[in-house]
């Protein structure tokens, strides 16, 4: 099986660096414009997908669907494809967190997320990493009844780094080192269990 898996489209938010979390925020027209693009490039390409998986999150739906306009594969909303929930952060400015000492913890996330613990109603790596997992082990059951087939995966920033340190086993201390550009592309084949990096980050 190919997985491909991918950050949604540009939002406000982004473009002024705003942590957004599971804050439902829309695409602007730069990310509808972006995602259209990438789509008729991954059209060209010869890239069919058999099945589309999404974050319920209306950005990362809306480009899922843009996504799908060639293939039009089963659109599939998977509340575990949610992006990390930053509790209280949300909605702050990336530099207010990172220097406001109150917002340490949140800011371990971005910077030390080898000693991040949660709080302030952020979610803990543990619950995160498992509902990944669980969605990992699915896609590992659809690979061994269909192992020709061509899934993609629309979701988001924090939710790309975390399928890539679960597919490849990095280490905890270089989940935030991962650069995650919007509508970036990400490959990997899934075979006997296993997924096997292809690319990262692949602007079409």
């Amino acid at each position: 099986m190919q997985v491909y898996f991918m950050r949604h489209g540009d939002t406000d938010w982004n473009s002024v660096k705003r942590l957004q979390g599971r804050t439902d925020i829309p695409l602007n027209e730069k990310g509808i414009a972006l995602a259209r693009r990438t789509a008729e490039a991954v059209h060209r390409s010869g890239i069919h997908f058999d099945y589309v998986y999404t974050s319920p999150l209306q950005r990362a739906r809306k480009t899922a669907e843009l996504m799908n306009a060639y293939s039009r594969a089963p659109l599939i909303p998977d509340e575990r494809l949610t992006e990390f929930c930053f509790g209280e952060a949300e909605g702050l400015l990336f530099e207010e967190v990172n220097t406001n000492p109150r917002f340490a913890p949140i800011a371990d996330w971005f910077f030390a997320p080898e000693r991040y613990k949660g709080g302030l109603g952020a979610e803990s790596f543990e619950d995160f990493f498992a509902r990944l997992d669980s969605f990992l082990d699915n896609l590992r059951d659809l690979a061994a009844k269909e192992s020709d087939s061509k899934v993609l995966i629309v979701c988001h920033g924090g939710v790309v780094r975390g399928l890539l340190k679960e597919m490849c086993r990095l280490e905890t201390a270089r989940f935030a080192d991962l650069k995650i550009p919007n509508c970036g592309l990400n490959l990997a084949e899934l075979k006997d269990g296993e997924f096997n990096l292809v690319y990262t980050a692949k602007i079409f």
